[in-house]
């Protein structure tokens, strides 16, 4: 069972702060069960974490060894102190693709800001992929 989850539920969170507030938490727990996080979690775009998606302005944190399909669970209000889909304050949500992974995701594309990922590590083997950070990308006007 996952922890000491954020409050997405009471407070208004913009998109990248909850999801490095989610990693951190994730971290957390990870270490909690005995794993190391280096090894089991990371943040990435949702471009750079299927491949095949354009997408830089959804944001996806994972835990690979987590409690089966934590993340189908989460997104869908498992916790509802750390985040209720149905009393969602904020201008993004949570949905998943595989279950050991959460998308932050804004309501609309067409506002939502744009983020980059950027590297803070290497990944802890061969082949395996870096430790990220994401950044908000500004726009000159």
């Amino acid at each position: 069972m996952l922890t000491n989850l954020p409050d997405f539920v009471t407070k208004k969170v913009d998109m990248l702060t909850a999801a490095r507030e989610f990693k951190a938490a994730i971290d957390k727990n990870c270490k909690r069960m005995g794993m190391d996080p280096d090894w089991e979690t990371n943040i990435n775009l949702s471009k750079d974490y299927f491949g095949d998606s354009d997408s830089d302005k959804i944001i996806v944190v994972y835990f690979e060894a987590g409690p089966h399909d934590w993340g189908v669970s989460y997104s869908m209000g498992s916790h509802l102190k750390s985040y209720d889909p149905m009393k969602n304050p904020n201008d993004w949500y949570l949905e998943c693709y595989y279950g050991f992974d959460v998308m932050f995701t804004p309501h609309s594309f067409d506002n939502a800001k744009t983020y980059d990922s950027i590297t803070i590590g290497k990944g802890p083997a061969k082949d395996m992929r870096d430790k990220k950070d994401i950044v908000e990308v500004i726009h000159a006007v």
